[in-house]
């Protein structure tokens, strides 16, 4: 017998039904018991501590436990299997921890990539469902059996003994979520909270979204895995509290204040790993208090030929990280790689003759041979008080990771005309926007014209999956929109004997048939020359210096984007997401 895999929308609605079914009233309206019959087992009940109402009811004769599955899963929208009648995937039983299996008399049957099929003797009991969900990574599969069949089956496998299969041993190490569901302790919310984090790292999230949505629906929390969010688990509702109060524990902030906004940093080690995690909660509607977590992992930057840059770029950037003296900037969004490339910069100018002051807000990468501070804004120690020391300190090069204000960007400027190679970012949407930002700030004209030496703007798109991306030829319709955006003659350049190939990726277990995993970086290098300074000396506006930089070879973020779609590295979709055209 075929299992019928489960949509996201039955799951949904089966959710909610169980929340609203009860077994006694179910049996009634489908004739197979009276009241008289359910108030007479429910007096039975109380004598008999441990035992649910189906199994008093089996017992008395009253109904079979086949019949209250199959009018259940009707009930609820879930398939009805025999478990005599099908082939069970040995290896699934090992993916659930052997406490949830024996607890809630579920079964795992089969399992692949993305879902795992778990046979219910209760369909009812929303406890078992997220037990299930809090065990496992992969979509939840339920079908309902026989609870004899499923005792049979546990009896059989072993895991009614008290021993730990070799399945758990990874789990138990770092605490079997399995374990974590009796939240009757402030240990296993610690325990939850730190999983979360954990699966968190692990899959590479940027972000932890932790969403209360009131007294009784769940608790949704997301990941955000390179750049998109997606639901990692619902939790009850009953551990909204909990969770928010051990989190706010865990960053110092004061746990009765619901009332407003309250940011903090918690220091996490994952094995030998030191991370940080940047806490924000804000209030909600309707009395909830929602956290955001941003992970931030103490891991090397790459070397800048490994950042994705065109060969232009490169050479380019190169030669501005050597210069002796003058301010190159890192600008974008929030979230956009500006301090992993600056950090890059550093990187590759870090050696022994040099002295290298940085000032960040937070520490979020480490390299010997820098030496590291983090700022405290609310003791006064702000990026410009920090600059200023930095120049009493011998410097060669100051990095600062913002210029927020017109005193930081001053001193900035200061620091490079008088002999100081100083990197620092700016929150702008492009190169050339970037100069026409900083004169607007306050900057003097002449002066920040002299310092500047470049400006790298950054955006981060999703890649394509290198396991399932495939080539084809592109439509007409394509061929047109790509010689608009990089010129006829740039596209025939690129192409292969004059037929435009771009790349697609339908989806694979390697990308959780999304056709995308991890994000590759496009660039927009402005580089200061004589026709620019000029033009910041006469405060020219944005679009012109646009053009200058374009005439003096700037490729634009979005010309990048294409020639990387070209190369097989994204796709159209997700260059136009990120860059304006």
């Amino acid at each position: 017998m075929a299992l019928a895999p489960q949509t996201t929308a039955n799951q949904i609605i089966s959710a909610q039904n169980r929340r609203r079914l009860r077994l006694g009233e179910v049996l009634v309206s489908e004739g197979l018991a009276t009241d008289a019959d359910i108030n007479a087992a429910l007096a039975k009940q109380k004598h008999q501590p441990g035992k649910r109402l189906g199994e008093v009811l089996v017992e008395s004769g009253i109904v079979s436990e086949i019949a209250i599955g199959q009018t259940l899963a009707r009930k609820i929208g879930l398939e009805f299997v025999d478990l005599r009648t099908i082939t069970l995937q040995s290896s699934a039983v090992s993916e659930i921890p052997k406490k949830v299996i024996r607890e809630y008399a579920v079964f795992p049957l089969r399992s692949d990539d993305i879902s795992i099929t778990v046979a219910m003797s209760d369909p009812l009991s929303a406890d078992a469902l997220d037990a299930l969900r809090f065990s496992t990574r992969k979509r939840i599969v339920e079908v309902v059996a026989a609870p004899s069949q499923i005792n049979q089956y546990i009896d059989q496998s072993g895991v009614s003994g008290a021993g730990q299969g070799e399945g758990e041993t990874s789990l138990a190490a770092e605490e079997d979520l399995g374990d974590l569901l009796e939240l009757g302790q402030s240990s296993d919310v610690v325990k939850l909270v730190n999983r979360i984090v954990l699966d968190g790292y692990r899959q590479r999230a940027s972000d932890i979204h932790i969403e209360p949505n009131g007294d009784k629906d769940d608790v949704l929390i997301r990941f955000r895995v390179d750049g998109q969010c997606h639901i990692y688990r619902r939790m009850p509702p009953a551990l909204r509290e909990s969770l928010v109060a051990r989190l706010k524990i865990m960053a110092r902030l004061d746990i009765a204040e619901r009332r407003k906004p309250q940011d903090g940093k918690i220091p996490f080690r994952i094995g030998s790993r030191n991370i940080e995690l940047r806490m924000a909660t804000l209030p909600t509607a309707g009395e909830n208090e929602d956290v955001v977590l941003r992970i931030l992992a103490n891991t090397e930057p790459p070397p800048l030929d490994k950042m994705g840059f065109s060969q232009r770029n490169l050479t380019e950037l190169t030669r501005l990280v050597n210069q002796p003296y003058g301010l190159i900037l890192c600008v974008g969004p929030t979230g956009s790689g500006k301090t992993t490339t600056l950090h890059g910069m550093l990187a590759s100018i870090n050696e022994v003759n040099r002295k290298i002051w940085t000032a960040e807000d937070p520490v979020e990468i480490t390299q010997p041979g820098l030496r590291q501070v983090q700022v405290h804004p609310q003791i006064g120690f702000t990026f410009a008080v920090a600059m200023r020391a930095f120049l009493r300190a011998d410097p060669d090069v100051i990095m600062v990771g913002e210029m927020r204000d017109e005193e930081t960007a001053s001193t900035g400027v200061e620091a490079s005309l008088t002999g100081h190679l100083v990197f620092s970012t700016l929150h702008t949407n492009s190169a050339p926007e970037t100069v026409t930002r900083l004169v607007d700030m306050g900057l003097e004209p002449f002066a920040f014209s002299d310092a500047l030496l470049g400006v790298l703007a950054q955006r981060l798109a999703r890649r394509l999956c290198t396991g399932c991306r495939e080539r084809y030829s592109a439509t007409a319709t394509e061929l047109e929109e790509f010689c608009r955006y990089l010129g006829r003659h740039e596209v025939d350049r690129l192409t292969d004997s004059g037929v435009l190939k771009l790349w697609q990726a339908p989806g694979c277990s390697e990308c959780d048939n999304t056709g995308y995993r991890g994000r590759v970086a496009l660039h927009e290098l402005l580089i200061n020359n004589e026709a620019i300074r000029e033009a910041i000396q006469r405060q020219s506006g944005t679009a012109q210096v646009r053009e200058l930089s374009i005439s003096g070879g700037m490729t634009t973020l979005l010309q990048d984007g294409v020639v990387k779609c070209i190369e097989g590295l994204t796709d159209l979709k997700q260059v136009l997401a990120v860059c304006s055209r």
